[in-house]
């Protein structure tokens, strides 16, 4: 384990143009930023804030990181959006100019019971109890890219939080000004009528997986089609991830008007052609004249978030500060996690994406390798210098 003595010129030059977000100049609250998201990149144990002290200088105290994240002079919502718009225009455009924007949300399991937004949940009634506290994040990916752009805690008091975030997270997302088709894809927690609505307002294309509860107009349930409808009916269709793999589902597509949703496309799926009805999934579209491939091909793009909450929670320790008795220290400590990784995508993003596929792991591994070159050429230029005072001096 090393510890660091001054901030790397690329780090601090990056992330100079966020300085005026944090407004306390007195307790140099930007300069202690800097040198968490660098702790951050570095550290691979626990990722509380005194596993993070040890890379840092020994000026730089426990009490000091603890005061910066507990301050209320800097926004942390205002942070990530300046930081993911800056990365957006960075990153280069598409040739078709489609974006697909994805949400889910993720819990982090605690153990102290004085967590502010912790909850006691499970995820089926077969399924253990756990506490914790529950985030939606949004990211939007293209080619090999996958960016996370927005994060917010939920609050377990409010009804439909989820739902609540992830239409603010939309109204207020800024996208850079090569998009011209956005793609909004989610699971049944985020397929809300109020979301839906929003998103044919604003002219954009979403796939949705649906719950089957849902009602056609004449009344009858999604349900029932889905349990009596025979197998025959299904045909086998190839499909084909971001990445290019080819992955075949049965598939049954229909042009269905939906209570509360209108005319959309209707797509039932299945990995094999004898599964029952229980194991059919059920996805709507509001493209036209599109085939079933398609749409699950647009839903696959949905994958990359899932592949994002683990590499914020395996590399970069999203959740594991321990902050309590106040839910925005909490929102403060998460989003310091997703700045580290758009750091790390300001820094080496365009190099990484060309010809292999994406990784957060090997960009940390690649700015581990810079940072100790760094460090080595500081010192040897130190030494070189205090070498030629003493021969000058002698």
């Amino acid at each position: 384990m090393w510890s660091l003595t001054c901030v790397p010129t690329n780090v601090y030059n990056t992330l100079y143009k966020f300085k005026p977000v944090f407004r306390c100049v007195q307790a140099r609250h930007f300069c202690v930023f800097c040198w968490l998201l660098i702790a951050l990149l570095l550290d691979n144990g626990k990722g509380t804030l005194k596993e993070l002290c040890h890379y840092l200088p020994p000026k730089l105290r426990y009490w000091t990181l603890m005061r910066m994240v507990r301050s209320g002079q800097w926004d942390a919502s205002v942070l990530v959006d300046e930081m993911s718009c800056d990365v957006l225009g960075w990153l280069p455009a598409p040739t078709d100019g489609v974006i697909h924007l994805s949400a889910d949300k993720t819990r982090k399991d605690k153990r102290g019971r004085k967590h502010p937004l912790g909850l006691v949940t499970r995820d089926s009634k077969h399924s253990p109890y756990h506490f914790g506290f529950e985030m939606v994040l949004l990211i939007a990916s293209w080619d090999r890219y996958r960016i996370p752009i927005k994060l917010a805690v939920m609050d377990p008091k409010v009804k439909g939080h989820q739902n609540i975030l992830f239409r603010h997270m939309l109204e207020t997302v800024h996208l850079p000004s090569w998009v011209s088709e956005v793609i909004v894809s989610g699971d049944a927690g985020f397929a809300a009528n109020l979301t839906l609505t929003l998103i044919e307002k604003k002219g954009w294309t979403y796939v949705f997986a649906m719950a089957r509860n849902r009602k056609f107009t004449n009344g009858k349930y999604v349900s029932d089609l889905m349990r009596h409808l025979p197998k025959s009916a299904y045909h086998r269709q190839a499909t084909h991830k971001p990445d290019g793999r080819r992955c075949d589902y049965w598939v049954f597509q229909k042009r269905a008007t939906l209570h509360h949703l209108g005319d959309v496309t209707m797509v039932l799926s299945k990995k094999r052609r004898n599964a029952g009805p229980k194991q059919v999934r059920l996805f709507v579209t509001n493209l036209h004249r599109v085939k079933a491939s398609t749409v699950l091909s647009l839903y696959a793009w949905r994958w990359g978030v899932e592949v994002t909450i683990k590499e914020l929670k395996g590399g970069l320790h999203l959740g594991r500060m321990q902050v309590t008795r106040d839910a925005d220290r909490v929102a403060r400590s998460v989003a310091l996690s997703v700045c580290a990784y758009l750091l790390l995508v300001r820094l080496y993003g365009r190099e990484e994406a060309l010809g292999q596929p994406w990784s957060l792991f090997r960009l940390k591994q690649r700015f581990h390798a810079d940072l100790m070159r760094q460090e080595i050429d500081r010192t040897e230029r130190k030494w070189k210098r205090k070498l030629k005072q003493y021969q000058d001096a002698a």
